[in-house]
């Protein structure tokens, strides 16, 4: 496990490369100033295309499109008229993800509940060690679409495109909420 220092420089780093979630920032900022623990990874939600046997699959899969933000039809209709995918193509939308170090067990919970208020209700502890607790907040937001398998693809593109943002626009409502209880938490302590 890294620790704080390790981690802030890291994401200072991925803000000046680009590779940092523009709409993620604020929040990790205000998890930084926290004294008992600060991000270790996170995501604000994105809309991925995934060529994979199934979206599940992480060691046979490419990553061919991914967006932290809505995406648009002629974005997809581009990907599908490319060329073939290897194994099936499909469109995945999820919602927000943190991994937080805690020192305390006071802290973890204090975080798991400002979380499950924001409707991050797949969240908890994963591990307890020497150096702290690893925690996960998870929406449970994900919307999974097939959109080309052989001679199959898919018809009604509005309507996929249409479901995938509305999921990603949900997440990004939990995570103005949770930015909003985290600091409101904050003025309170």
């Amino acid at each position: 496990m890294k620790t704080r220092d390790e981690m802030l420089k890291k994401m200072l780093e991925d803000l000046e490369i680009g590779y940092l979630d523009p709409d993620i920032y604020h929040i990790l900022q205000a998890l930084f100033r926290r004294k008992e623990s600060f991000p270790a990874s996170s995501c604000s939600g994105r809309i991925t295309v995934v060529d994979a046997l199934m979206p599940w699959h992480r060691k046979a899969s490419t990553v061919i499109f991914k967006k932290h933000s809505a995406v648009e039809e002629g974005e997809i209709y581009f990907i599908l008229r490319s060329s073939p995918p290897i194994s099936r193509l499909w469109l995945v939308a999820t919602g927000p993800i943190f991994h937080i170090s805690a020192l305390t067990l006071r802290e973890a919970t204090s975080i798991l509940k400002i979380a499950r208020e924001a409707g991050m209700k797949h969240s908890g502890i994963l591990s307890i060690s020497k150096r702290g607790i690893f925690v996960e907040l998870k929406t449970g937001i994900r919307v999974t679409n097939l959109l080309k398998s052989g001679s199959f693809v898919v018809e009604d593109i509005h309507e996929v495109v249409r479901v995938v943002n509305e999921a990603l626009a949900e997440g990004k409502n939990r995570l103005a909420r949770f930015y909003a209880l985290l600091t409101a938490s904050q003025k309170s302590a």
